[in-house]
């Protein structure tokens, strides 16, 4: 029987050791942290392996990020055990216990429970030092007072202070939860000397302004900022190089009473808590029944703008219809807590009399006085004059502006760009002088000027289609003979009038009833030189069957007009010139009709067709394709980078397309280790200025140090045969060049248009064939040129260049939003500017918004 189930036992005995030997764990499970220095721990998968990577619970006031994977096989008793290890880089924002939750996670070997792992907090030291971290820098909160009124905006402070022979560089800016304070964006930082502990000391000190809405009292989230501390040195003598240590510095959390405003507060309080101006504007104050009236509400100021829904509401009398547009809320730039909200209101009276608008209240908490105040504005008596039709409708207006912010949420995919491995190179000296590149077009800029070639073109061919038609017309011979007519019959009629009294003037009497004979035969077509009256009647007869009244009339006036002529002594009838200009008035001849020109045998020469349709068809194809007293080179060569970097970032901002000013200030930023910043500003110089074989290798000497290579550009620092065509020309020179291949095209189809429409030259047939091609070639060149670039060809790219969260709303306030780490290098377009945020839109259609000091304009 024992040995029957021996084999089984042995069985069980291997799975329970199997099952046992199974775990997952952390590695330290527990022990200390020092507050705000990055430590290490491991989550070890003893055994099994995770399906997916590991994504530890959240524990407060502890950062977590993982930083790769390692694996291990040892045997002890012949007993073989795996081991899968993940660490993770921790680090603990503020001084308190941390506890990181048991969660369980799915293996291949089933689903495992993962114990918590505590850890007590301890003292961060400077290095190898007993120097505790908190000795030599600091940070600090500053408020106006212990107390503020719900809704006052008061000013905010954050000072980080460090001892200067520690404190090599910033490692970031501010980072806060303010929760439940609404801030606005941090200034520009100051920097002062102070005094630390006997100490020479640097502040640097970030301000910003903050409301809270809801009283009560409440301690504040700390400040986290990272540094990097000098810790000591490595190596001797002329080798050595400094040791840094990063450390987050949490600021101190001071508490805030948030006192409640007075109670009762006046009727027509909205909430308002500031300083505040109220303007009422009526034009005109005179009007007529009918004509518009428009009355203008504007309040502006510094308060809790956020909270304030709108105006006070307006009461018309019921004798005016009332447009009422949405109100206009405009803050200041860079700011939330100054602003105006305006509205107009358009009255239109129906009725004539003597109206009444306003006063208009408006009740606000002042927080400098601790009391209620209203706003009056002044009492305006419009009058109104009849006009038109009254009309009377009962209308009455309550305007409440509103206002409502759309924000757009996006979730972009991660860019993986690969970073280079260029040859050592050093930086070089500055270049001298100041040269701008031309930037890009505008999308619908480099439209127009694609466009103005062919309307160039467009013009020119209506004008030789208007001379044809018009040259061809066949009611021109009569419409001209109708007008000699007229001035014909004038003459006679003063002729025939001063006939009795100056016998002379028989002569030319004669002569203009000749012309006369000759331009009727050429109104009615008559090709015979000298008809006969009954000619006369039997062509007017077959133009107007109907009318042979016509008929007769021209054939008298004829045969009295051969009498005078050729028979002595006849005179002319007396009333014969109203009879002529009566006969002429009734005889109506075509005008010219512009429309003509819009024939074919006028617009289209019968082989310009094909041409036509070819130009039609590669149009959209082509448009889709689309000084101070010491000069910064001598502070650059003194040593003094960083002053050399600020008068090269002024001339930047004068003119961000000086190639030559980005790069030298990537030289200096090289000079300064800040090689990520660098490597971008050296793109952007490259972008500007690619035929420069200098720029090529200072862009690869900045991408090894930055340790990333900017999207789209990395072909160019290993140049390829298409890479080599680009670098001939910048983005802006290869569309300008495209706009030369339009213009040519469109010389080309000129000469063929003039050709087509009879201007014979033997030079016009191989000039317009040269012409095309040519144009032909630069267009395609241009576009393979456009299109290597990528997006660094638009006038609004932005190269990012440091680590950075994408985020789906402009504020970091907001924890619940959709964020990913974007990384640096990645090129996209700026389409949005929002308070110091920018949104970036990517080739791959994603759009997220950052921090504006995280990337750097390529063109602006």
């Amino acid at each position: 029987m024992i040995t029957r189930l021996l084999p089984s036992l042995v069985i069980l005995l291997a799975l329970a050791t199997t099952l046992a030997a199974q775990t997952v764990r952390w590695e330290p499970s527990g022990g200390t942290l020092a507050v705000g220095q990055v430590s290490e721990i491991a989550l070890v998968f003893e055994n099994c392996e995770p399906k997916d990577t590991p994504a530890p619970p959240k524990a407060p006031g502890l950062t977590m990020e993982m930083r790769g994977r390692s694996e291990n096989v040892s045997m002890v008793n012949f007993n073989v055990t795996k081991s899968v290890g993940y660490t993770f880089a921790v680090r603990l924002d503020r001084r308190q216990s941390v506890e990181i939750p048991a969660f369980e996670i799915e293996t291949n070997k089933g689903r495992l429970r993962v114990e918590p792992a505590r850890f007590e907090a301890g003292n961060a030291t400077v290095g190898r030092t007993e120097i505790a971290v908190d000795a030599i820098a600091n940070g600090r909160i500053g408020l106006p007072g212990k107390s503020v009124w719900a809704g006052e905006v008061f000013p905010l402070t954050y000072t980080l202070s460090a001892v200067r022979r520690y404190l090599y560089q910033l490692g970031s800016g501010p980072e806060w939860s303010p929760a439940p304070l609404a801030i606005e964006e941090w200034a520009k930082p100051e920097q002062v000397e102070t005094a630390i502990r006997g100490e020479q000391g640097i502040s640097v000190i970030y301000r910003t302004r903050a409301y809270v809405a809801a009283p009560g009292t409440y301690k504040l989230e700390p400040v986290n900022q990272l540094v990097n501390l000098l810790a000591g040195n490595s190596g001797f003598g002329f080798f050595q190089n400094p040791v840094l240590q990063q450390q987050s510095i949490a600021s101190d959390q001071p508490e805030l009473i948030v006192k409640p405003l007075p109670q009762p507060a006046p009727a027509g309080f909205n909430g308002a808590v500031g300083q505040f101006k109220l303007v009422s504007k009526v034009v005109p104050e005179r009007a007529k029944v009918g004509e518009p009236i428009t009355w203008t509400l504007a309040l502006s100021g510094t308060g809790n703008w956020p909270d304030i829904p709108g105006l006070p509401a307006r009461e018309v009398s019921k004798d005016f219809q009332v447009v009422q547009p949405q109100a206009k809320r405009t803050p200041a730039e860079g700011k939330i807590y100054d602003a105006t909200i305006t509205e107009d209101v358009v009255l239109v009276p129906t009725r004539a009399g003597t109206y009444a608008l306003g006063p208009i209240n408006f009740a606000y908490f002042d927080p400098k006085s601790g009391s209620y105040k209203t706003l009056t504005t002044e009492k305006v008596t419009v009058t109104i004059a009849a006009g038109m039709a009254e009309k009377s409708e009962p209308t009455k207006s309550a305007a409440t502006p509103e206002t409502k912010a759309e924000s757009t949420a996006a979730t972009p995919s991660r860019p993986l760009p690969t970073p280079p491995n260029p040859p050592g190179l050093l930086p070089t000296e500055p270049a001298g002088g100041s040269t701008a590149a031309p930037a890009p077009w505008a999308p619908h800029h480099l439209l127009y000027a694609l466009l103005a070639p062919l309307g160039a073109l467009l013009l020119f061919w209506g004008r030789l289609a208007w001379q044809r038609a018009r040259a061809g017309d066949p009611w021109k011979t009569r419409r001209a003979a109708r007008q000699r007519l007229r001035a014909t019959l004038a003459r006679l009629g003063v002729t025939q009038s001063a006939l009795p009294l100056r016998p002379e003037l028989a002569t030319e009497l004669r002569a203009d009833l000749l012309a006369w004979q000759q331009d009727v035969a050429a109104l009615w077509q008559i090709d015979h030189a000298a008809p006969a009256a009954t000619a006369l009647a039997a062509a007017i007869q077959a133009a107007q069957p109907a009318n042979r009244s016509a008929a007769d009339e021209w054939a008298k006036l004829w045969q009295e007009a051969d009498r005078t002529l050729y028979r002595a002594g006849e005179a002319l009838p007396a009333d014969w010139c109203n009879r002529a200009a009566q006969a002429l008035a009734s005889k109506s001849v075509r005008s010219f009709s512009p429309f003509t020109l819009l024939l074919p045998r006028h617009l289209l020469p019968w082989w310009f067709a094909a041409a036509l349709v070819a130009l039609v068809v590669l149009t959209p194809a082509a448009l889709s394709a689309a000084a101070p007293a010491k000069t910064p080179a001598d502070l650059y060569n003194a040593g003094d980078f960083a002053a050399a970097a600020q008068v090269w970032r002024d001339a930047i901002a004068q003119q961000p397309t000086d190639w030559r000013a980005r790069h030298n200030l990537g030289l200096a930023l090289l000079q300064q280790d800040a090689a990520g910043e660098a490597a971008a500003q050296l793109a952007a110089a490259f972008v500007q200025h690619p035929r420069d074989p200098v720029l090529a290798r200072q862009l690869a000497l900045g991408c090894d140090k930055a340790g990333y290579t900017p999207t789209v550009l990395g072909g160019f620092l290993r140049p390829g045969v298409v890479q080599q065509l680009a670098m001939l020309a910048s983005p802006a020179e290869w569309q300008r060049l495209f706009v030369a291949a339009a213009a040519l095209a469109a010389l080309a189809f000129g000469c063929w248009l003039a050709l087509g429409y009879g201007r014979r030259s033997r030079w016009l047939k191989p000039t317009g064939w040269a012409l095309l091609t040519l144009a032909l070639l630069l267009a395609m060149t241009a576009t393979i040129g456009l299109r290597t670039y990528g997006l660094a060809a638009d006038n609004h790219a932005a190269l990012v260049w440091q680590q950075c969260v994408l985020r789906s709303i402009p504020t970091e306030v907001e924890t619940s939003q959709k964020t990913t780490a974007l990384p640096a290098g990645s090129l996209g377009v700026v389409d949005k500017t929002f308070l110091g945020w920018v949104r970036l839109s990517f080739g791959s259609g994603h759009t997220g918004w950052v921090r504006k000091e995280d990337i750097v304009m390529l063109w602006r």
